[in-house]
């Protein structure tokens, strides 16, 4: 970070009188720069969003592709205004629940929040961090307009500073009290001993935790997902949560998770993991947001365990940009995959009382059908599927008709199969599922093929088997389905692998309309 004050020198010529008027001013300017980091980038973003919502007309701010530029005369307004906004986004971490012994109403920080609380008083939550002490942040504010210069250099931003700010979950998440625990760490020259830090990513740091443009969810309790959106230029990632914010789909005030059903509305979407989070607010951005200008495929998912031990875990999701483009297509087509599709499908299991849903498996379904969607892997996404435990994978009407419309966007384009070819493969998975209602050996032996040669000889064994059937039998399915799916085959048999995880997919699903029904 550089802080540069400036001797402004300011002329006004009066003709008549032909002299100069000269009065001198200082401009503060704060040049605010970082080792590209998700968590920091975030920061750097979101401290723009707060000096933008200053109603100050002295205050000139600039965000450029690496850089935080702003500018102005008067400090002391500066500093009253910026304490304002503070103050204002500290409520984004704050939000309003009943106490479990008296029932009487109170503030609860979101529990993923990495900030320490201290005691409360009148139910009113006080964090124990200086930034958000009232008292304490006007001289926080005078230290950084001093700049001290010294010959401490930053970790985070390479600045040359005096004080020292230790570096803590609080400002970093990444690291934890234990050397042990901070394997995590995207800049390289981080050391063990976490103290060479300055007080603007301090500041920043501490401040990234009242960001209302990232997405979370907790999981029953147990953990939470917070989501950073990771681009390589500031401006983009503004845009992109600029238009996350004024589309209304995210609401602040939720506790365990802030993706909302609707936009502006107070339902939250109801959510199963990592994967459908991120699966179902894509569907809700590109639907609410007509024409955006940028939108984010690369993330930063931080897993925030809510005990008391917060050892941090981190991934970071790539999400392929062509699925992006399928969804959009579906959805200019009025189609869901997360709203019709994948909430449409069930895991239902045999037990004494008939089939019944079993919701644990129901969601470890929909997370892995998200997962493997969002990441391009068309072969786990078939294998879900597939019957398991005893039990069936059924799919709602809409769901089944938004899977077909799903799999001719996004195999069988790139497959360079004709929509109408899809009818021949559901036929032989008709076949194949008639031939395993007895015995479902048939249908995993097709899942294990490994070579073309296993697959023509799985296929030669369901003609053999189909040429048993009685005549009735023969009149649910489509016997000349199989020679056309021959002849596909061998015009496309550099992708027939794909071809026989369709016919798992069809295979399953007719399989379990047959048996539960």
């Amino acid at each position: 970070m550089e802080i540069k004050t400036d001797e402004i020198i300011n002329q006004n010529y009066d003709k008549s009188e032909k002299n100069y008027n000269i009065e001198k001013s200082k401009t503060f300017m704060f040049e605010v720069s970082i080792y590209h980091d998700v968590w920091m980038d975030n920061a750097l973003e979101n401290f723009y969003r707060i000096l933008k919502k200053i109603d100050n007309e002295d205050l000139n701010v600039t965000l450029t592709s690496d850089k935080l530029i702003f500018e102005f005369d008067n400090f002391e307004g500066f500093k009253n205004a910026l304490i304002q906004q503070i103050k204002h986004k500290y409520k984004n971490m704050i939000v309003i629940g009943e106490d479990k012994k008296t029932g009487i109403t109170k503030e609860i920080k979101k529990d993923f929040i990495l900030l320490q609380e201290g005691k409360k008083e009148g139910g009113t939550v006080k964090l124990k961090e200086e930034v958000f002490d009232w008292n304490k942040l006007p001289k926080i504010l005078d230290e950084l307009k001093e700049n001290k210069k010294g010959d401490k250099i930053c970790i985070m931003c390479g600045g040359k500073y005096k004080k020292s700010y230790t570096l803590k979950q609080a400002i970093y998440p990444f690291v934890t009290k234990n050397k042990s625990l901070s394997g995590i760490r995207t800049i390289k020259s981080l050391p063990e001993y976490h103290k060479n830090l300055c007080l603007m990513c301090y500041l920043l740091g501490v401040l990234e935790w009242t960001d209302e443009g990232l997405i979370y969810y907790t999981l029953k309790e147990k953990k939470t997902f917070l989501f950073l959106p990771i681009f390589e230029n500031l401006i983009e990632l503004n845009k992109f949560k600029e238009e996350t914010l004024n589309a209304g789909i995210l609401k602040v005030s939720e506790r365990y998770g802030n993706l909302l059903k609707k936009p502006n509305s107070n339902d939250i979407e109801e959510i199963f993991g990592e994967y459908t989070t991120l699966l179902a607010f894509y569907e809700k951005f590109i639907v609410n947001v007509k024409e955006s200008e940028v939108l984010c495929n690369k993330w930063g998912v931080l897993h925030i365990p809510l005990g008391k031990v917060k050892n941090i875990k981190f991934e970071t999701i790539n999400v392929d940009k062509g699925i992006l483009e399928v969804i959009s297509k579906l959805i200019e087509d009025s189609y869901l995959i997360y709203n019709d599709m994948v909430k449409g499908i069930y895991f239902k299991k045999k037990t004494s009382k008939g089939f019944v849903t079993d919701w644990d498996i129901t969601t470890e379904i929909k997370e892995n059908l998200a997962k493997s969607l969002l990441i391009d892997d068309f072969r786990t996404f078939s294998k879900q599927l597939m019957p398991r435990k005893g039990g069936f994978v059924i799919l709602s009407s809409d769901a089944y008709e938004i899977l077909d419309e799903l799999i001719y966007l996004w195999r069988l384009v790139n497959m360079g199969i004709p929509k109408e070819k899809l009818h021949t493969i559901k036929s032989v998975g008709n076949i194949i599922a008639k031939i395993s209602l007895g015995n479902s050996s048939l249908l995993y032996k097709l899942d294990k093929v490994r070579t073309i040669d296993e697959f023509w000889s799985v296929l030669r064994e369901i003609s053999r088997k189909m040429d048993g059937m009685e005549k009735d039998e023969l009149r649910e399915i489509k016997p000349t389905a199989i020679d056309e799916l021959v002849i596909m085959v061998k015009e496309h048999e550099k992708i027939w692998k794909e071809i026989r995880d369709l016919l798992v997919i069809y295979s399953s699903i007719y399989l379990a309309i047959k048996k539960i029904k």
